[in-house]
C-alpha cells in the first residue's frame, strides 16, 4: 500500500531507527509499502523512517529489482566525491554534499540472512544518503554552516533540530588507525633487518622503541575520545562501554606482539 512520505516540517525525520529484530510478515508488509511508495512516487531508493516506520529498513532500487537492506551499517569507506542531491523531506532544495565515493556495507536481507555488498559511485551515494534518514541525520546536516544558514533563513520553521545522531566516521576511528599504521610499519622493519648492516639494524631498533611509544599514546587517546563519543551518541550501537573495551584489548594484544618483536627481533 502506497504511504505518505514524511514531508518538513514532520519532526519524525529526526527519530533514530531501531534494529529489526524480528523477520516476519510485518517486516515483509513494510517493505511491500515501501516499495509501493517508490513506484507512486518515482524513486530510486526509501528509508523506512520516510513513511513513519521507526526502523532501520531501506529498499534501492536496482533495474527493475528492488532490494531491501536491513540493519545496515558501513564497514569501509574510501574516496571523495562531491554532488547536488535533493530531498523528498525537504522539497525545492538541492545542495552539494561530499560523501564517500566507494563504500562496503553490511546488512540482512528480509529473511534475516547477513550480506555485505561493495558500492561505488551513485549507488554509494543514494545509500549513504538513506542511511543518514535511518540515524535521524539528513543531508544538510552534511553541508558547511553558510549553506546550512541560508537553508534555515528560507524554510518557514526554520531547519528541525539535528540533537546527536551517528555519525558515519567516528573521531576516535582516526586514533585507532593511527595506531595500526604504527604497529604495521614496525612490522615492516621485522623484514629489513635481514638486509641490513649492524649500523642500520641499531638505527632501526631505535627508531622501533619511539615509535612503540607512540602507539600507547594513541591507544589511550582513542579510549578516552570513544568515552566521550559514547556519551555524546548514546544510541549508536559502536558506542557501547564492551566495544570500545574490546577494541583497545585487541590493539593492546597486537602491540604486545609488535613489541616482543622488536626485543627478541630487531634488536642488536
Amino acid at each position: 500500500m502506497v504511504q505518505p512520505l514524511l514531508k518538513y516540517p514532520d519532526s519524525r525525520i529526526r527519530l533514530i531507527s531501531a534494529n529489526v529484530r524480528f523477520f516476519n510478515d510485518e517486516l515483509h508488509q513494510w517493505i511491500t509499502d515501501m516499495v509501493d511508495t517508490m513506484k507512486a512516487n518515482d524513486l530510486d531508493a526509501l528509508s523506512a523512517i520516510m513513511i513513519g516506520v521507526q526502523y532501520n529498513v531501506i529498499v534501492i532500487k536496482n533495474a527493475d529489482d528492488y532490494i531491501p537492506y536491513i540493519n545496515a551499517r558501513l564497514i569501509k569507506c574510501s574516496g571523495k566525491l562531491t554532488q547536488t542531491e535533493r530531498s523528498t523531506y525537504y522539497e525545492g532544495f538541492t545542495v552539494d554534499v561530499e560523501r564517500f565515493e566507494n563504500v562496503t556495507v553490511i546488512y540482512e536481507d528480509e529473511k534475516g540472512e547477513p550480506h555485505h555488498q561493495d558500492l561505488s559511485g551513485d549507488s554509494a551515494r543514494i545509500f549513504q544518503h538513506q542511511l543518514d534518514y535511518s540515524f535521524g541525520s539528513t543531508f544538510v546536516d552534511r553541508v558547511d554552516r553558510e549553506m546550512k544558514q541560508r537553508i534555515n533563513d528560507h524554510l518557514e520553521f526554520g531547519l528541525i533540530a539535528s540533537g546527536s545522531t551517528c555519525p558515519m566516521v567516528f573521531v576516535r576511528d582516526y586514533f585507532k588507525r593511527g595506531a595500526k599504521y604504527v604497529m604495521a610499519l614496525i612490522a615492516v622493519s621485522f623484514i629489513i633487518v635481514f638486509f641490513a648492516s649492524e649500523g642500520v639494524r641499531r638505527l632501526i631498533y631505535q627508531v622501533d622503541i619511539y615509535l612503540l611509544l607512540a602507539v600507547p599514546v594513541l591507544m589511550i587517546a582513542y579510549f578516552f575520545y570513544a568515552l566521550y563519543e559514547s556519551r555524546l551518541y548514546k544510541q549508536c550501537t559502536s558506542c557501547q562501554i564492551g566495544n570500545i573495551i574490546g577494541t583497545t584489548a585487541i590493539m593492546a594484544t597486537q602491540l604486545l606482539i609488535v613489541g616482543l618483536g622488536v626485543f627478541f627481533w630487531v634488536a642488536p
